[in-house]
């Protein structure tokens, strides 16, 4: 009977993300999506710093509708939580646009501790473990502040490094 019910979940696990579209990306359709790509993901973060004036917390490549998108959020001036979600053939197209409304406290204060910049934090993954970065994302790990950065190496595989947001060293 549980393994009824384990194969269960998974089958439903695995039709739900069929679903889902992008929210499940593979990293075969994320390394499809880097080598489509016209820009890097720290391209699409500096966009959405320079353009949009966002402070940077995720940032992720991804397709929609077969084409690499970026998708980027972060939060402004006035303390919103802003979507975007930017092509990766144009940099200068932007497919959407959301605000998510007040930002939470959790997401400000992390902005606010972290000592290097997100665009640092990918710089120094990649000397760790040479490849393309396909996504970033400043989290708290039982106390610890860290980038964690998702890098696509030499060998097409998916290999995560984390960053300390404070010191800018690789954290285990």
């Amino acid at each position: 009977m549980q393994r009824t019910l384990s194969n269960t979940a998974l089958a439903l696990t695995l039709a739900l993300a069929s679903l889902s579209g992008s929210a499940f990306a593979s990293t075969a359709e994320k390394i499809a999506a880097v080598q489509a790509a016209r820009f890097d993901l720290t391209q699409a973060i500096q966009s959405a710093q320079s353009q949009h004036g966002l402070k940077v917390l995720q940032a992720e490549i991804d397709t929609k509708k077969k084409q690499p998108v970026y998708e980027v959020s972060g939060i402004n001036a006035q303390g919103r939580e802003i979507k975007l979600k930017f092509s990766a053939l144009d940099a200068a197209k932007v497919l959407e646009n959301k605000d998510d409304g007040a930002a939470e406290k959790k997401d400000t204060d992390r902005l606010a501790a972290a000592k290097i910049g997100i665009n640092d934090a990918i710089a120094t993954a990649l000397k760790h473990t040479p490849g393309k970065a396909i996504e970033v994302d400043l989290d708290d790990h039982l106390g610890v502040l860290t980038y964690d950065v998702k890098i696509i190496n030499a060998a097409n595989t998916e290999v995560e490094v984390r960053v300390h947001a404070i010191e800018g060293n690789i954290h285990q």
